[in-house]
């Protein structure tokens, strides 16, 4: 049986899928996002950065999910479900079965330790009724029902030679046959599903409270591995602009931005509001999802000159040195942290508040960010306040985890009328995140991002922000466009920061031991992003 099913999967070639962004360039007009068209096979397969058994294992509840029995296998790589039968005829004329019988075969390819393929298959057969079962009768409404039934069963038998009965499955007639070979497609929706079940699910956020910390690798860390902003003359020429930015920027302007953790792309972005918005001439205060006692540091980095023992001095910070490291602590945020000290040295007011706590959880934790905004706010009320958290922190919606959870989008708006919430648009790419593994052990590393059909965007969309003429049902206001996503490492891996046409010639993942050794654990405070 095995052997069949994987000359089967052999034989059905195709492609997987991945959500198909639509064709439509963004535009600097307001404009809802177009509808998502029907996928489509692309040129190259879609690899899970998952390990094979996890990624079947939610293939596993999306089938059974859908009313799919499964068939145990011997091979563990393989999922069957049992046939099941299309209800063409009517109960009235005493049979409902008659039609193309479907199962799915699942298959799992093993790529490396932590990458996989999944392709979902769905085979057909044709099904008619069996002639004996049902006897005609001479005239009368019997035998017109009995005529009927023999022209779709001719019509089926058309469609292929006739074949050894199948074995009957639970979900068939007693009566059913299968005719015609077996026909068997990717079904393309079905691994799209997927795709967004695995990829889209919000980030882990992990709390310094319990975490072990890494060594000081300052001592071991290359001259490459330091920012060299600080070198330059002009130290942030803020040529990146923001399209559709410009006609939201006023004093006092409050947007918040919920972001997928651990990307180059989200925190560039910002900081390109941030440089346009300063060199307009508005005070701009940063909020950063950094824990409080960072704030020190944070003040002394930005007074300095950036140089390697300041970016030293920076990373000492148990939020930054800790071993799980959820995608807040990323390179790309020690940049963006980088670009605000630059800015006041070239003269602009630029300030950044670590608005996180390291120990509070669930809306308690959302209550102190929103306070840690509110205050310097009202301090600073012309200052326009660009606020980033992870998007389960920044939705206005209804949380689907817990009926009691008050999201810090929520505090603020309370206290900020004028408050847009800003969803990120881009397009399916990577990142650096934490994920809990089968067995309830985290693991941080890099993983595949695919974005929803309501913020999907074409690969090289210029950033952008779009707004919606109403709140979506996430309660978001619009969209900040930033392109594909792909991996910022952790701020302390001591190798992997180059920019991407850097190492075109490289591996497209930097190895995960860039970081200091550690075993899996198991932190107390877990929280979503």
């Amino acid at each position: 049986m095995r052997r069949a099913l994987v000359g089967l999967a052999v034989f059905l070639v195709g492609c997987a899928t991945a959500a198909r962004p639509p064709e439509d360039a963004v535009a600097q007009a307001p404009a809802p996002p177009p509808a998502s068209p029907a996928p489509e096979t692309p040129r190259y397969e879609h690899i899970f950065m998952l390990p094979v058994e996890k990624a079947l294992a939610e293939a596993t509840k999306l089938m059974t999910e859908k009313g799919w029995v499964l068939k145990p296998l011997e091979d563990p790589k393989y999922l069957l479900t049992e046939w099941r039968t299309a209800q063409i005829g009517n109960s009235s004329w005493g049979w409902q079965s008659d039609g193309d019988a479907t199962r799915y075969l699942v298959a799992g390819e093993l790529i490396s330790e932590r990458a996989s393929v999944i392709r979902i298959f769905r085979m057909k057969r044709v099904s008619f009724a069996n002639d004996v079962e049902i006897k005609p009768e001479a005239s009368g409404e019997l035998n017109s029902r009995f005529m009927l039934m023999e022209r779709f069963e001719q019509s089926f038998v058309r469609r292929g030679a006739p074949v050894e009965l199948a074995q009957r499955e639970r979900d068939n007639a007693p009566w059913m046959e299968m005719d015609g070979a077996v026909q068997g497609t990717r079904d393309l929706e079905l691994e799209q599903a997927l795709t967004l079940r695995l990829e889209s699910r919000p980030s882990l956020e992990t709390l310094t409270g319990s975490l072990r910390l890494a060594r000081d690798d300052s001592f071991a860390r290359d001259p490459a591995f330091y920012l060299k902003r600080w070198k330059q003359e002009v130290q942030e020429p803020c040529a990146q602009k923001v399209q559709g930015f410009q006609a939201l920027l006023k004093p006092g302007l409050t947007l918040l931005i919920g972001e997928q953790l651990g990307t180059r792309e989200i925190p560039t972005t910002v900081g390109d509001l941030a440089c346009e918005a300063a060199q307009t001439g508005h005070g701009v205060t940063l909020a950063l999802a950094i824990p409080e006692k960072e704030q020190e540091r944070i003040n002394t980095y930005l007074s300095s000159a950036g140089k390697p023992a300041d970016q030293d001095a920076l990373l000492q910070g148990n939020f930054w040195r800790k071993l799980q490291q959820d995608g807040r602590g990323s390179r790309a945020v020690m940049d963006l942290i980088d670009r605000a000290r630059a800015l006041r040295a070239a003269g602009h007011s630029v300030s950044v508040v670590a608005m996180d706590t390291d120990m509070n959880h669930g809306k308690a934790r959302d209550a102190h960010m929103a306070r840690k905004v509110l205050n310097p706010r009202a301090s600073r009320p012309k200052d326009v306040f660009l606020v980033l958290a992870g998007n389960a922190h920044t939705r206005l919606g209804e949380a689907d985890w817990r009926d009691d959870f008050v999201p810090m989008s929520k505090h603020l708006l309370e206290n900020a009328r004028d408050l847009k919430v800003l969803e990120v648009g881009y397009a399916q790419g990577r990142r650096w995140g934490c994920d809990l593994e089968q067995d309830g052990e985290m693991l941080c590393d890099v993983m595949g991002l695919t974005p929803g059909p309501q913020v999907a965007i074409p690969p090289g969309t210029p950033p952008g922000i779009r707004m919606l003429p109403s709140p979506d049902d996430e309660g978001f206001h619009g969209l900040l466009d930033v392109g594909t996503l792909s991996v910022s490492l952790p701020a302390i891996a001591l190798r992997g920061h180059e920019p991407p046409e850097a190492t075109e010639s490289e591996p497209a993942i930097a190895p995960a031991n860039q970081l200091p050794p550690t075993e899996p654990s198991r932190p107390a405070p877990v929280e979503g992003g």
